[in-house]
């Protein structure tokens, strides 16, 4: 399932991840994963109801109890040897077989939704594990298109992401798929080749993304990558993939404020990135920010608390709407800041992640589309 990721790629965008702002921290500025982008590349909605539904463990654990009919404490049966509910998360091929043999036709229809949306969208660190939070919008399956899914999938990503920066964190989940195609569409030179497709297809469907070794081969390519980022400039990022208009059908994209998924809240802020709407990039103004926070450089504790009244902004589009033609103009040239962008910038992070070499000239790494197409058809899935 996950042998198209090319999981030193996306370690080298993680460790520039800043969960503070939710945005890629490069040389030259902020980039992020917008609602936009989630519309173009994966085709799911990002308006709709903000998916911020809650219940307590207890609650969670008995609703799991209830769809597939046994106790969550007994084991799959089967080759699994596993049981069904542990360390808070379902088991997901189990699911699937139960799904089936309850003969429910509405049942059978949620249980699969279940997993493919707990290994898409929503993925748990175990691979095989589903979050039960996902069934609380599953249990009507009237209101399954009223919810912005999209919306939802990005705040699981950034909070993910933002585990993914601390120092006792060893691995990345949610929607890698997203993230990934997000970086081809952005980043030409990681690009690998691509499928012609029709307009209102997946855009995420249309990358071959070569499999790659590991190992050694992988710890060379991400000391490449980590190289190659230090020395990206703004003229390298494609900042409008979809076209100068490629959020107009989408205005969501301009709101400002947390989006949710259940317990699940993270800042959305689209001033920082205004160079993605075809906007020239001014020095923003601070986010809203959350009530509570303690993320400590290591551990397992990522606490971000928000009050519930934040759950208001979503619904109130027209005010929380960023206004592109007050807050700034359109770019003549792409990359355009405002003269006093980048050293406001260069104040508030870190330009680059390698070390100095002490004046030693390094080679520049070498880049993905400069690797021959025989190499790419070597590793092709």
């Amino acid at each position: 399932m996950m042998q198209h990721l090319d999981m030193s790629l996306l370690s080298a965008f993680v460790e520039r991840w800043q969960p503070d702002t939710n945005t890629f921290h490069m040389p030259f500025g902020e980039i992020s994963i917008l609602l936009h982008d989630l519309h173009h590349i994966l085709r799911i909605p990002v308006d709709g109801e903000l998916m911020g539904d809650e219940a307590s463990p207890d609650t969670l654990k008995s609703d799991m109890g209830g769809l597939v009919r046994l106790s969550v404490d007994a084991q799959v049966g089967g080759k699994w040897k596993s049981k069904w509910y542990d360390n808070g998360a379902m088991h997901a091929e189990g699911l699937l077989v139960r799904g089936g043999e309850l003969k429910i036709k509405e049942m059978e229809v949620q249980c699969y939704l279940f997993v493919l949306l707990g290994s898409t969208l929503f993925v748990d660190k175990s691979r095989d594990r589903l979050r039960p939070a996902i069934n609380l919008f599953l249990k009507d399956h009237r209101r399954l298109t009223d919810y912005a899914w999209g919306a939802g999938a990005l705040a699981y990503l950034y909070r993910q992401l933002g585990v993914a920066t601390r120092a006792g964190s060893k691995s990345l989940c949610g929607c890698l798929t997203l993230l990934q195609a997000w970086i081809y569409e952005y980043f030409p030179l990681f690009r690998p080749s691509q499928l012609p497709q029709s307009p209102d297809a997946p855009r995420a469907s249309s990358w071959i993304s070569p499999r790659l070794p590991g190992g050694d081969e992988a710890r060379q390519r991400l000391a490449r990558y980590r190289q190659l980022l230090d020395e990206l400039s703004a003229d390298d990022v494609t900042w409008t993939p979809y076209g100068r208009d490629g959020h107009t059908d989408i205005p969501r994209s301009l709101y400002t404020g947390p989006i949710r998924f259940s317990d699940i809240a993270e800042g959305y802020d689209p001033a920082r990135c205004l160079r993605q709407f075809g906007y020239r990039q001014i020095i923003p103004c601070a986010m809203t920010v959350p009530h509570d926070q303690y993320r400590p450089a290591s551990g397992s504790s990522y606490i971000v608390y928000w009050d519930s009244w934040v759950n208001q902004l979503w619904d109130n589009v027209a005010a929380r709407r960023l206004d592109l033609n007050f807050a700034s103009r359109p770019c003549e040239h792409p990359s355009e800041t405002v003269e006093e962008y980048v050293d406001w910038f260069l104040t508030r992070s870190h330009p680059r992640i390698t070390h100095p070499t002490d004046g030693v000239p390094q080679p520049r790494p070498l880049l993905v589309h400069q690797v021959s197409y025989d190499f790419l058809l070597l590793f092709q899935i």
